[in-house]
């Protein structure tokens, strides 16, 4: 059974709605989930693993501090018109001009951090060129299942989609923007992430680096249920993972690439 969603304006010196919309399309459409066996890949150099097998943490990076410079911001469509999900409530509430929402938009990306994955069955060979620069890298194997149950339940997850310019993101929603990207640049990604914003009352300095991430505790052993080595890792790099993995007195497999030459 379908729960109705609806949008209200509050006045916060009553706590009552004064103005409320029709019932909104399924947010569901918004922020989907792979199935719960759905495999994730997670690659990179090995030192932005440290604190999973030292400090039990997952390295969350804040959303304007990205390469993406266009990640949590609307497109170009966005300026001409609204989106199908929210334009009959922009309607409805009297929202009026939408460049406020906008601006608002812009706020969340600095407090919203945000720590990706790739979808796929198998390894892939483009992630590595992507998203290591040495054979000191490694890529961790999990599900879905096992990303939800190893870290908090503050940290939402939601796949990736994928847009272009001309088409308009949904904007009445805290975390809409955030759950897509351009698809000339990086639909190759197949992405699924997890999203953690900040609560009200706690802040973040811009232009402090310590704000740049957040650290949020992770149960390694739940996570991580397999470790491949860069098709060109050293025998000595395997042996400090593999002495890594030894000391947390984690069972976790770690072996060689699907891309190794043997």
């Amino acid at each position: 059974m379908s729960t109705e969603i609806r949008m209200a304006i509050i006045d916060r010196r009553t706590g009552q709605a004064v103005k409320i919309s029709r019932p909104l399309p399924d947010l569901k459409k918004l922020f989907t989930l792979p199935p719960v066996k759905a495999r994730l890949w997670k690659y990179g150099d090995y030192r932005k693993f440290a604190q999973l097998f030292s400090e039990r943490t997952l390295y969350f990076r804040r959303a304007d501090q990205l390469p993406d410079i266009y990640e949590g911001r609307f497109t170009a469509a966005n300026q001409e018109r609204r989106s199908d999900m929210f334009a009959d409530a922009f309607v409805e509430l009297g929202l009026g001009d939408p460049a406020a929402i906008h601006a608002i938009q812009e706020s969340h990306r600095t407090r919203t951090f945000l720590h990706c994955w790739h979808k796929n069955e198998q390894e892939n060979s483009r992630m590595w060129k992507e998203y290591t620069t040495s054979a000191d890298s490694i890529v961790i194997l999990t599900t879905v299942a096992a990303l939800f149950a190893a870290t908090p339940a503050h940290c939402n997850g939601a796949e990736i989609h994928y847009v272009r310019e001309d088409e308009s993101l949904p904007e009445l929603h805290s975390l809409a923007a955030l759950v897509y990207k351009r698809r000339d640049t990086y639909a190759f990604e197949d992405e699924f992430r997890l999203l953690y914003m900040l609560p009200q009352g706690e802040s973040v300095v811009l232009d402090q680096k310590n704000d740049f991430f957040r650290l949020i505790p992770a149960d390694t052993g739940t996570l991580v249920h397999e470790v491949r080595f860069h098709p060109a890792a050293s025998l000595k790099f395997k042996d400090t993972v593999r002495a890594d993995i030894a000391a947390g007195s984690w069972k976790i497999l770690a072996r060689d690439s699907d891309f190794t030459e043997r």
